[in-house]
């Protein structure tokens, strides 16, 4: 029952999974039941799917990684500060401030924690969410991720830098941003499942395949394989068959036969 009221989904987690969780819970000193801090299940693509059909991930938002890296510098007397955050152009030209309409190619954020200096530099190609969108026939950024760019790039920068500084803290702890691109990934491979399911019971997995062959072909420059089909018979083929069948005798040999035989007798 008390599952119920943190996920739904927790019920479906064995019980170490379950300790290490609210093991993360006490450490941190986030509530799960305020929905500081939670552990989401998701499809398992890897090796182990079958003995582990299901990938668990303790999650929480920036301002948990932030509570709980300011609270793991004061146990040591030290404290947390930021660096001025780089945001980097495509083409490698930097900026204090993201003024563009394009999103950033990459943002750089620096957490300070006593003399130490823990910078980490995020990617938008490594953390930004795409979808499948049916309107518009291709994948697209998620709706956030669209709006404010910069900002939510800089939060996936800020969350590794601030485990960087507290590793026992926030060891296997993950800010919501990081993880949105898994979750499109998740989706977009449940979506292929469906659709290969459907293909199937359609029967148009065979034509489909053969399909892609051929366009992967084309793409090669090689010319396209022709289904071989029999050859006719030649001139000389059909006289050599010919040749094989025995001969008919014909009627005026027959009786020359006859004839030849009859005069023997006498």
């Amino acid at each position: 029952m008390a599952l119920a009221l943190i996920s739904p989904e927790l019920k479906k987690a064995s019980r170490p999974e379950l300790a290490v969780f609210f093991h993360h819970c006490v450490r941190s000193g986030l509530d799960p039941f305020a929905r500081q801090i939670y552990m989401i299940g998701r499809k398992n693509k890897g090796r182990d799917r079958e003995e582990n059909p299901i990938t668990w991930t303790i999650q929480t938002g920036i301002d948990g990684f932030r509570t709980i890296a300011h609270r793991a510098a004061e146990r040591t007397g030290e404290r947390i500060s930021y660096e001025d955050t780089v945001y980097y152009a495509a083409d490698g030209t930097t900026s204090d401030v993201w003024l563009a309409d394009e999103p950033p190619a990459a943002v750089k954020v620096t957490v300070l924690r006593g003399t130490s200096r823990f910078p980490l530099v995020a990617r938008w190609a490594e953390f930004a969410p795409e979808h499948w969108d049916n309107k518009q026939g291709k994948y697209v950024v998620a709706a956030m991720w669209k709006q404010m760019p910069a900002h939510m790039l800089r939060k996936c920068a800020e969350a590794g830098s601030l485990r960087m500084a507290a590793p026992q803290d926030l060891s296997g702890v993950y800010a919501d941003e990081e993880m949105e691109q898994a979750d499109a990934e998740v989706v977009a491979g449940e979506a292929k499942e469906a659709s290969s399911r459907l293909r199937a019971a359609a029967g148009l997995d065979d034509a489909h395949s053969e399909a892609e062959s051929n366009a992967e072909v084309e793409e090669s420059g090689a010319p396209t394989p022709k289904k071989s089909r029999p050859k006719p018979a030649t001139e000389a083929s059909t006289q050599s068959e010919g040749s094989k069948r025995p001969r008919r005798r014909t009627a005026s040999k027959r009786a020359e036969n006859k004839a030849a035989d009859g005069g023997g007798g006498d």
